[in-house]
């Protein structure tokens, strides 16, 4: 089994049509989209990693006139279709390739990307969310009901993506980076996400095996991560789990009181933000959404069996895995608890919060409270029948 990955180098120029990240069965790739240039080009041509031209391969390319003017592009300007197909390449590393569009021999790089043999898991499972938001009793219920060796929390993502970040720092702001000759000049970003893809594989495999990666990382890190981990694993499936302010905020001042109030709503809303961002990375990336669902901690305390059966469809549950998800997740054996569960949901006057506090939770909560169908009062949801209906 193979995974690719393509990048856009220059947008303007050449955009991919398809999903840039995916899974192979072989490494024959094949990808398409358009091109715009200033006046009719030369060729495309396709170089591997020493920057010799790759014959194992076929390229279509068809003027596009509709096209230009569904763009609104200027008359001297050209657009073109084109499909690329790297034939059924024999490799046992990974294999890194270049596109170019040539003109009166001048090349201008549009495309990178790389193939990689690679052992995908049986199912990868990362659950994250705000802390505070149900993450650790989600996946205390999902170890137990895919019967999967996982630690607490994991970090282990977004330590390497910090690592990968701090890598392309210096590969690209150095003063050796910049000099003409030096390896270090030569070495394209691809060829470093595609190495630190493969220490993040190996490492789960390591502890793991190859049955199932169960990965429970609350914290905005790991959302920023998101992006990474689904090029490691394009078979990955995500919960997110969230939760209301008030109730996030309370149960984060009882777990974290050195922090302050205003730093927990900021971190509350920032979490939010992050995910959205992540998922429309990701979208882009994978061309499809159907690898996240979300979960909400008050429906899981209080409706788990609507949980479960979400779950069960989302992540395929057999029955056994449904039944221990459910008897997990409807027990009393919540990790990380910090106050009695209760049924009762509190208005935003009832958590004895002071004024200056109520102002600046609405200040920064308030759009993010609306958009997520949130109520300050003491009905927990602000269209019950419309949330009911988004849970179905």
């Amino acid at each position: 089994m193979h995974s690719y990955y393509i990048e856009e180098c220059n947008p303007e120029v050449g955009h991919i049509r398809g999903s840039k990240v995916g899974i192979l069965e072989h490494a024959s790739l094949a990808f398409g989209g358009r091109i715009v240039v200033d006046e009719n080009f030369d060729a495309l041509v396709v170089r591997n990693l020493q920057g010799e031209l790759e014959s194992e391969v076929e390229i279509l390319s068809t003027l596009a006139p509709k096209l230009h003017e569904e763009l609104g592009l200027a008359a001297y300007k050209s657009v073109f279709r084109f499909d690329i197909n790297l034939i059924n390449k024999a490799i046992t590393t990974d294999y890194h390739f270049s596109v170019h569009v040539s003109n009166n021999s001048k090349e201008t790089l549009i495309f990178r990307g790389f193939i990689q043999p690679i052992e995908l898991p049986d199912k990868v499972l990362l659950i994250v969310g705000s802390p505070r938001s149900g993450t650790s009793a989600l996946g205390k219920a999902c170890r137990k009901a895919l019967k999967a060796h996982a630690h607490g929390e994991s970090h282990v993502i977004e330590g390497i993506s910090k690592a990968l970040q701090g890598t392309d720092v210096f590969f690209e702001q150095s003063i050796t980076a910049g000099i003409n000759g030096n390896l270090v000049n030569a070495v394209p970003k691809t060829v470093l996400l595609a190495e630190h893809l493969n220490m993040l594989r190996r490492i789960y495999k390591l502890y793991y095996g190859n049955s199932i990666h169960l990965d429970k990382t609350p914290g905005i890190p790991m959302l920023q991560s998101l992006p990474f981990a689904l090029m490691a694993w394009p078979n990955a499936k995500v919960i997110f789990c969230k939760r209301r302010a008030m109730e996030n905020i309370q149960s984060r001042i009882i777990k974290f009181p050195k922090v302050s109030f205003l730093q927990h709503v900021k971190q509350w809303r920032q979490t939010f933000v992050a995910w959205r961002q992540s998922r429309q990375i990701i979208n882009q990336l994978l061309k499809r959404n159907d690898w996240f669902i979300e979960v909400d901690q008050f429906d899981m305390a209080n409706s788990p069996e609507q949980v479960v059966g979400k779950l069960r469809n989302f992540l395929i549950l057999t029955e056994g895995e449904k039944k221990r998800l459910f008897t997990q997740l409807a027990s009393s054996d919540r990790p990380e608890k910090t106050s009695i569960s209760t049924s009762k949901v509190k208005s935003l006057e009832e958590f004895n919060w002071s004024h200056t506090q109520l102002l600046e939770l609405k200040e920064y909560c308030d759009t993010e409270m609306t958009l997520q169908n949130y109520s300050y009062s003491n009905s927990y949801y602000k269209n019950r029948s419309q949330q009911e209906e988004f849970n179905e």
